[in-house]
């Protein structure tokens, strides 16, 4: 009888104590507030970071609402992440808990008290309690659109029944590329990668509101921010955490801009100086195909496989196509000699056609891609036969 009771009381333990957090009611001298945390050293960690603290001193509650968190720890981690399907959750801990990794990695700490009524307080103290429950705590992450802000956001909005006023639409409408493009600045390589990855719906020009799946922007617009009344959303800001950032260090001679120039003048200059072993220029642009190939099929597998729109209908396919992996390996082969002059004769209108007509389209071409598509355009048109760049006799033997 005792092991039954002690059963129960296992299983009903977890409702009882989420029972009783959401039926525990905020004092007068409590607070909410929006803490906005500054950019990291990992990628992940370029945009800064926002959560909530719930603090009433009478209930001994101190605590941080962060919906950021995610398992590092799943061995799935990046397949999920790479395929749009990644669960982040809402996380609780201690205020003293959650600071001294910022501040470890120098990332300033700010905070806005909410200048909210006692029962909005408390109603938006009794969503967060709901949002924390096992059932409700997951939510599929979309960097733009559903993150560890755009979740703030949404509930401070629900507590308050839509009263809030939000500043006027700015003249100028930015996209979401030109927002994170701050953000990524410092680290080319990284951002070379996100913006050959973006296509067309990071181009689109958004609302105000849509600004706020930045932590900086939306800390700016609910400073800004107005109840039904005129009363301010947010008390005045205090600075919890600043530290003393050291110079920002660039990438130097590693920049992609300098490496693709680099290739570009060698791609060019191996077609057309003809002492040059034909091994070496098989081999320079067998290395260039099989990485653009390669960035084909990355490009595909998030167009039809990933739940990421904004890597949709990626147009820089018209350079980085999948069957310039097989362009690759047949090059050495006499007997694709053939095929492979029909396929690159394709290809390079394809990336003429490409070159002349970016301007033109909805989906923002970085400088990456002109410079690369450019690289590998004269060993297109090398094999292709179409201009005579080697003697009759080395190009039968070769190509």
């Amino acid at each position: 009888m005792r092991t039954r009771i002690l059963i129960l009381l296992l299983i009903l333990f977890p409702l009882i104590n989420n029972l009783s957090a959401q039926n525990r009611v905020l004092g007068p001298e409590s607070t909410i507030s929006l803490l906005t945390c500054g950019p990291g050293p990992d990628v992940y960690s370029y945009f800064g970071h926002s959560a909530l603290r719930v603090k009433d001193s009478a209930l001994n509650i101190d605590r941080v609402y962060n919906y950021g968190t995610f398992d590092f720890s799943d061995p799935h981690f990046y397949a999920h992440f790479i395929n749009g399907k990644l669960h982040y959750l809402l996380s609780v801990v201690r205020y003293r808990g959650f600071f001294p990794d910022y501040v470890s990695e120098k990332r300033f700490i700010k905070e806005l008290p909410l200048n909210l009524t006692l029962d909005t307080r408390n109603e938006l103290f009794n969503l967060l309690e709901i949002n924390y429950m096992p059932e409700n705590r997951y939510y599929w992450y979309d960097f733009f659109t559903d993150n560890c802000s755009t979740r703030i956001r949404d509930i401070v909005v629900k507590a308050t029944r839509g009263t809030v006023t939000w500043p006027a639409e700015p003249n100028e409408h930015l996209t979401y590329r030109e927002l994170i493009m701050p953000y990524i600045g410092l680290n080319k390589w990284a951002k070379a990668g996100i913006l050959l990855l973006l296509t067309a719906g990071a181009d689109q020009e958004i609302t105000q509101d849509g600004y706020m799946f930045l932590p900086d922007h939306m800390h700016r617009l609910f400073t800004q921010a107005k109840l039904s009344d005129g009363t301010p959303l947010c008390q005045p800001e205090r600075v919890i955490f600043l530290p003393d950032y050291p110079k920002p260090v660039g990438t130097g001679i590693v920049h992609p801009y300098v490496i693709f120039s680099l290739l570009l003048l060698l791609g060019w200059f191996m077609i057309l100086f003809k002492k040059i072993p034909l091994k070496a220029v098989k081999s320079f642009f067998s290395m260039l195909f099989f990485i653009s190939g390669a960035l084909g099929f990355l490009f595909c597998y998030m167009w039809f496989f990933s739940a990421h729109q904004v890597c949709h209908a990626n147009l820089n396919l018209a350079w980085a196509f999948p069957f310039n992996l097989t362009l690759a390996t047949t090059i050495w082969m006499p007997k694709a000699r053939w095929i492979n002059r029909r396929y690159s004769r394709a290809m390079a209108l394809l990336i003429i056609l490409f070159l002349i007509t970016f301007s033109f389209f909805k989906q923002q071409i970085p400088l990456e891609a002109i410079l690369f598509s450019l690289t590998i355009l004269p060993g297109l048109l090398f094999f292709s036969g179409l201009k005579q760049f080697r003697k009759p006799k080395a190009q039968n033997q070769t190509n």
